[in-house]
């Protein structure tokens, strides 16, 4: 993240390539209603964090609950605070204000990880497929809204992947094999990590593209640089979603081999 903040934010190129995407934003593009954005709001934080704590607690995980309860409160609590010292200096005749790293994206991907903490692992292929849609789109339209700006969406990324791997690290046990944890089939764990490397392949190469051609010839098309911006920002997250759901599989992996042995 701090090198993303001094390419991006602290020097005249990374700002004007970022800017140029602003400036591709159109109405026609703007979804009608934008409600998806103004759910993720304080109230809406800490009812998902109780409603975390309860989905624990039915399942006598209530320190697991605890755990994806801090990835929550942690992600929202650091982006606030990386926002207001990550200042953003006039240096490329910028007109908007600094926006790193995205509050938004932050906290749709620490909502994803903390839910999927404490799901059930037959239910957990169907919670990263719906919790990545929503984070890609919540980070795609905060672009297409001019909120946020591409580094934004990476900022965030590092912060809610840096939450989730320290208490994974060293919180609570998320996995008890034997107690419920273990997958029935392996079937739809292979197939959501497909299509996330899949989609996240895809998504970069389009994005790739749109800023070639954005940037060749004489004049930015900013309409591209936009779309490259989109793209850039739907991989980032992503990718950071499928770092989440494979290192997942390997934990359970590990857990499973090791239950397996003699005199367990």
């Amino acid at each position: 993240m701090p090198l993303v903040y001094a390419v991006a934010v602290l020097t005249p190129v990374g700002q004007r390539v970022e800017d140029a995407a602003l400036g591709g934003v159109r109405e026609s593009d703007l979804f009608s209603s934008d409600t998806a954005l103004n759910v993720i709001s304080v109230p809406v934080i800490l009812l998902l964090v109780v409603v975390i704590a309860a989905v624990a607690l039915a399942r006598r995980r209530l320190a697991v609950g605890l755990g994806a309860g801090v990835v929550v409160l942690a992600s929202a609590a650091t982006s606030t605070l990386v926002k207001r010292i990550a200042e953003r200096p006039e240096i490329a005749q910028s007109t908007t204000p600094n926006s790193f790293p995205s509050g938004h994206a932050t906290i749709a991907l620490a909502a994803l990880f903390a839910v999927l903490m404490v799901t059930p692992r037959r239910f957990r292929p169907l919670v990263v497929i719906v919790g990545a849609a929503y984070a890609v789109f919540v980070a795609n339209q905060t672009v297409v809204y001019g909120w946020h700006r591409v580094s934004d969406i990476i900022g965030a990324c590092a912060i809610a992947l840096f939450w989730v791997g320290a208490v994974r690290a060293f919180g609570p046990r998320v996995d008890r094999g034997a107690r419920g944890d273990r997958d029935g089939h392996r079937g739809p764990r292979r197939l959501v990590t497909w299509v996330l490397l899949v989609a996240t392949g895809v998504t970069f190469l389009v994005g790739v593209a749109a800023l070639v051609y954005g940037i060749s010839g004489g004049a930015h098309d900013h309409r591209a640089i936009l779309v490259a911006g989109r793209m850039a920002s739907s991989a980032s997250v992503l990718a950071v979603v499928t770092i989440v759901w494979i290192a997942d599989g390997m934990h359970h992996a590990a857990r499973t081999d090791s239950e397996a042995l003699p005199g367990r």
